[in-house]
């Protein structure tokens, strides 16, 4: 592949957000500390990079990058790596053509004429292994399976026909009681409408219950919360319009004159009992969890009360017995923090603990090691939090001083069954020696710091999220001689 300069490119500064452009294989990583042996499994997570250097267009997004899929393999206190492209129709038709054919972040009216009639999805935003496939996920189409050791792409998936949306979000939630998989995708009727299509899908992988409705505007729907006897899908007041994307912007922008409005499906209810919420225009992506509770449902979440505002922890409530169509809100913790975790195994059950990688400001980057992170600001995370949601409480983990963590992941400790009982692991890109490192934290031991430090020879780009499954759960890795391993 022809080489591409991205110095001077004005998305692309010298550090950790420039493209990586490659795949590798780290046997037997070198770690600081030690890993406890009862961490067994694979810590996956996905990265945006980019092949072909993006338009220049002052509104480009991190996000529209090319998917690239991460294993980290731990078994016996050892640490095996693995980073590869997921193939896409998108990708493999630059890498044809040798050059960037597609535009600005989800506008098709920006891309070459020549990809006009193929998937465009980057597969860059999430992935899930259920029903025995490994996918690797983004919103605005269907989803692409790989191989959950090799990371070969085994192509895209539709689930043999039974999946009848345009498109699958990349946040389908997993029911810890039930095994199946809930998930839906919006403009699920074609490019800019306001379809929207919720599945249920068995632990089998087939489809089993599908509901039907429009959004009432055309907005974001990024993720979801699920309870046992409801789901729940927020439309946020990030909006898209034809004008806009004829004038060749990005997708989304910012209406704070919406209201946020909440989807609440009931799980033995047809489309007819769908009920809508709303309340005021509240930026938010990612949402924590969701519980019944008698005739309410609390649901926790990072939001913030406009564009640029700090994100808090905040609890809605839902009183599906009252006529009104509005929720209460309260703040649960003003820690800044827009990808918290919990323990999966909690979903959708009564929990205590979020996972999360925050700002602590008092706190100080060390810039004499790392110049370049003296205009982080709040915009660096510093510490790893347990935030307590029933009291507020946060025990806390510092990191080095010259890192800035990306999401935090709650690993459980093998063989436990206790809410909150394992690690605390995350990304670090480290500005000292511009590469990136895999920080671990007990979970419930979060002041005695970091235990141990997985050292990667390269730097990874920021990530968008990443899912932990033990190896109990996958197909048996197997050496060049097919032996189990």
């Amino acid at each position: 592949m022809s080489s591409v300069d991205f110095r001077g490119h004005p998305l692309f500064p010298p550090g950790f957000n420039s493209p990586t452009r490659f795949e590798a294989d780290v046997f037997d990583c070198e770690v600081w500390g030690s890993i406890p042996s009862d961490i067994e499994g694979n810590f996956y997570r996905m990265q945006c990079d980019f092949e072909y250097r993006p338009p220049m267009n002052e509104w480009m997004t991190g996000f529209n990058g090319d998917g690239h899929l991460s294993r980290f393999r731990f078994k016996n206190g050892h640490v095996d790596y693995r980073g590869r492209y997921v193939k896409t129709e998108r990708i493999m038709a630059e890498r044809h053509a040798r050059r960037r054919l597609f535009g600005v972040y989800r506008n098709r009216f920006t891309d070459d004429p020549s990809v006009a009639h193929i998937n465009r999805s980057a597969a860059n935003t999430h992935m899930y292994w259920h029903g025995g496939k490994l996918y690797t996920l983004k919103e605005d189409s269907l989803p692409y399976i790989v191989d959950p050791q090799s990371l070969q792409t085994l192509g895209d998936w539709d689930f043999d026909g039974q999946w009848t949306s345009d498109t699958m979000s990349a946040h389908p939630k997993i029911d810890p009681v039930t095994g199946e998989m809930i998930a839906y995708g919006y403009m699920a009727k074609g490019y800019l409408t306001k379809d929207v299509s919720a599945c249920v899908v068995s632990p089998e992988g087939k489809v089993t219950r599908q509901w039907w409705f429009q959004a009432p505007y055309l907005g974001i729907m990024h993720d979801q919360a699920i309870t046992q006897k409801h789901i729940l899908i927020p439309l946020v007041a990030r909006t898209t319009s034809l004008e806009r994307l004829k004038k060749g912007l990005p997708m989304w922008d910012w209406d704070g004159s919406l209201p946020t409005m909440i989807a609440v499906i009931p799980r033995d209810g047809d489309s007819k009992d769908i009920r809508w919420f709303k309340g005021p225009s509240r930026n938010t992506l990612h949402f924590l969890n969701a519980t019944d509770r008698g005739h309410k449902i609390t649901m926790e979440l990072p939001t913030s009360s406009g564009e640029r505002d700090p994100s808090q922890i905040r609890r809605w409530t839902f009183n599906l017995n009252s006529k009104k169509d509005t929720f209460e809100e309260e703040v649960v913790s003003t820690t800044p923090g827009f990808l918290p975790r919990m323990d999966d195994r909690f979903l959708s059950l009564d929990y205590r603990y979020a996972f999360l990688s925050s700002n602590d400001p008092s706190i100080h980057p060390d810039v004499r090691r790392a110049p370049a992170l003296a205009h982080m600001g709040r915009f660096m995370s510093n510490v790893l939090q347990r935030l307590d949601v029933r009291t507020g409480k946060i025990d806390q983990c510092p990191v080095d001083t010259v890192v800035s963590l990306q999401e935090a992941m709650f690993v459980p400790r093998k063989n436990s069954t206790a809410e909150g009982d394992g690690y605390v692991v995350a990304v670090a890109s480290n500005y000292e020696s511009t590469s990136s490192d895999l920080v671990i934290a007990d979970a419930q031991r979060m002041e005695e710091g970091v235990i141990a430090t997985v050292k990667l020879p390269f730097r990874l780009r920021s990530g968008t999220h990443g899912n932990w499954y033990p190896q109990s759960v996958l197909p048996p890795v197997r050496d060049e001689f097919g032996a189990s391993i």
